[in-house]
């Protein structure tokens, strides 16, 4: 079980190093010339693979493509230039029993999935043409013949015995029983004995693949069966998980017998395992924890309670094992999963919905982690911990985050459904109940008498109960900050830290999407209402429309620039990047530089006045002479998946990214040239 005090503790550290890493090692990394990763470290582990020639070597795989290497027993890991043109999810990884240099990796759930080897450690890799558009769940190596590999894939199941220069179809494509093939595993002592798990139960080979037989006697029907085990002592002993538990055949999976002990609730198992060193002690990874028995299955006791979806032993240290875990990253087992840390240095694979600055602290927010929402914070933007929350967002996950001027305590979030406050840095939240009223003026004709008609002003009242929340965000000074809620109900403004709401009177007529305000707290304010933008200058109190003329754009963002600048107005769009001179009255496209495309974000800098940064799919530009032209910035790295550019103000030397799967990365602005 996870050590008591990590378990109290209300902040969980995630990483140590008071420098972050860069994404691929280079050598002018110390400059921090091109970006690095923050963290927060952690996230969804999917798989993970040790060296079996040398185990300090290892790989870990994530959703988004993602790949990251290890040569020091997991303490540090730095992503590996993965192919990105499919974002699937990495389900299976091999390293080569007798080369270490070579890797192959299983990808699913994209249409570009299949199967990826590389023969350079990770440098580079190209697809398996025989398996190239399908998925490939599951692969195994044999142990008396290492040169033959067997892979599981959504078109069967497929073998090499040239350690992968050769790949062919052993299964029958014509049983459409075995087209998805979750697991496979290959007898330690005959390699033409072979078993593949399916969505719908298990199968077996005794011939190398010519014939195959369902070997489903015992096991409860319809099972997905999610990995296979065998004894490497006793290869009649077959264990195997499914979605309905764990299951035992001492006879070579002619006959299964289930394992009792573990509670239906967590019946659902990603994998099983028999400890290397102690046949009796058995492990079973499920959606709600780690499971071990040390009397072959008949007891079970719970280690922890994070998903688990991979595990693998290392074989130089007994009762040592490293966990791939849903929402926590990699961890290692020590004293036989008594003992537990997390390995997450440099490991990431989280999708920030938003950041924020409030009072000196930076705070960030993973909307899915789990079943509730993951808040972490950094006082410097590179190393940062996550807060452990403890009332109040059970089950909720927040879209957006906004702190209040001065004040490194008080947070707003919203989810869908709700607005949400903490006074403690995100500890505990409760949610805040948003009615107002909006007053405005009627005009109305009365008949009198003599037949006569006169006209008059009459005051109206709107109640308003907002049934959606899109986001909420803070300016103003440290003692008066206005918040801002956007809503399907319109824009709402609270000038009394959310005890009392009103709907502002911005013209756009109904929902409103966004809020983007200044970075110098000056007033200037910006609603967005579909492809509508609507300006304030006085903190909300009055507003006007900017007459944006791209009408079928969807906005992502709006960059104010600083007051004593005569740098434009900046709206990126999906159809590009647009500029104002005259305060929203004309517009123009902006086609220098710049791809005339989506562009995610585009911010000023905090620093210098007349300097731009916006992305492109996940491409930085920069101006220098007030967004009038723009240049590519040179990054060594391709297919980021940037979709908001910051630069917190106490922060000002440092341009940072929020992704939608590496968490936050960094980069010097000094070195942006």
């Amino acid at each position: 079980m996870i050590p008591s005090s990590i378990a109290r503790s209300r902040v969980v550290l995630l990483s140590l190093l008071a420098l972050s890493r860069p994404l691929f090692p280079s050598a002018s990394a110390s400059h921090y010339d091109d970006w690095h990763i923050a963290g927060p470290f952690g996230g969804s582990a999917t798989a993970v693979a040790i060296d079996p020639k040398d185990p300090r070597n290892l790989l870990a795989g994530a959703r988004e493509s993602l790949l990251y290497s290890s040569h020091d027993g997991g303490n540090s890991w730095a992503m590996l230039p993965f192919p990105k043109r499919a974002f699937g999810e990495v389900a299976a990884i091999l390293i080569d029993p007798k080369n270490s240099n070579h890797f192959l990796v299983g990808l699913v759930g994209s249409s570009q999935a299949g199967l990826f080897e590389s023969e350079n450690a990770g440098s580079t890799w190209t697809p398996v043409p025989s398996m190239n558009g399908f998925s490939v769940r599951a692969l195994a190596a044999s142990v008396s013949d290492p040169s033959r590999f067997v892979a599981g894939t959504m078109q069967g199941v497929y073998a090499t015995e040239d350690s992968g220069k050769t790949w062919i179809r052993v299964s029958d494509p014509k049983n459409l029983e075995m087209l998805g093939i979750t697991a496979v595993a290959v007898d330690p002592v005959n390699p033409d004995i072979m078993y593949a798990g399916t969505t719908h139960l298990p199968w077996k080979t005794t011939d190398g693949g010519k014939t195959w037989g369902s070997i489903h006697n015992g096991m409860i029907d319809d099972s997905d069966v999610f990995s296979i085990h065998i004894d490497q002592q006793a290869p009649d002993q077959i264990f195997a998980s499914a979605c309905s538990g764990v299951y035992r055949s001492g006879n070579r999976g002619d006959a299964w017998r289930k394992l009792m002990g573990i509670p239906n609730t967590h019946r659902r198992t990603h994998v099983v395992r028999q400890d290397p060193n102690k046949p009796a002690t058995l492990y079973a990874g499920t959606t709600l924890g780690l499971f071990r028995s040390t009397d072959a299955g008949a007891t079970w006791r719970q280690v922890n309670h994070q998903q688990v979806n991979s595990l693998t032993f290392d074989p130089s240290e007994a009762g040592t094992m490293v966990l791939a875990l849903e929402d926590d990253g990699l961890w290692q087992g020590n004293d036989y999963g008594d003992a537990l840390k997390p390995l997450n240095n440099g490991f990431v694979a989280r999708r920030l919905s938003a950041v924020t600055v409030s009072g000196k602290r930076l705070f960030a927010i993973e909307s899915m982690e789990g079943t509730t929402t993951g808040l972490f914070t950094s006082e410097d933007g590179q190393s940062w911990v996550k807060v452990e929350t403890t009332s109040g967002l059970d089950g909720v996950h927040l879209d957006s985050i906004s702190g209040v001027p001065g004040d490194d305590k008080v947070l707003y979030a919203t989810s869908p459904r709700q607005l949400f406050k903490t006074t403690d840095a995100g500890m505990t939240w409760n949610s805040v109940e948003v009615t107002g009223k909006f007053y405005g003026k009627r005009l109305v004709r009365e008949k009198k008498a003599h037949g006569k008609y006169i006209t008059r002003q009459n005051i109206i009242e709107h109640t308003v109960h907002p049934s959606q929340f899109f986001m909420v965000r803070a300016s103003g000074s440290d003692a008066k900050p206005v918040l801002f809620a956007a809503s399907d109900r319109g824009l709402l403004v609270s000038h009394d830290k959310g005890l009392n709401w009103l709907l502002a009177d911005t013209g756009a007529g109904g929902v409103v999407q966004g809020v983007f305000t200044s970075a110098g707290n000056d007033g200037r304010v910006v609603a967005r209402a579909n492809s509508r933008l609507f300006l304030s200058e006085d903190f909300g109190e009055s507003w006007k429309s900017l007459f944006f003329p791209a009408s079928g754009a969807q906005i992502h963002e709006v960059a104010v620039p600083p007051l004593d600048s005569t740098a434009p107005l900046l709206v990126a769009t999906s159809h590009g990047l647009y500029a104002s001179k005259d305060s929203g009255q004309t517009w123009s496209p902006i086609t220098s530089g710049i791809p005339v495309s989506t562009v995610e974000s585009v911010i000023y800098s905090a620093t210098q006045t007349s300097t731009a940064y916006a992305v492109t799919f996940g491409q930085l530009y920069q101006s220098k002479d007030g967004a009038a032209t723009w240049r590519a910035v040179p990054s060594s790295f391709q297919s980021l998946r940037i979709h908001q550019l910051w630069q917190p103000a106490q922060l000002p030397d440092r341009l940072f990214a929020v992704t939608n799967d590496i968490g936050i990365l960094f980069r010097n602005q000094a070195f942006i040239r």
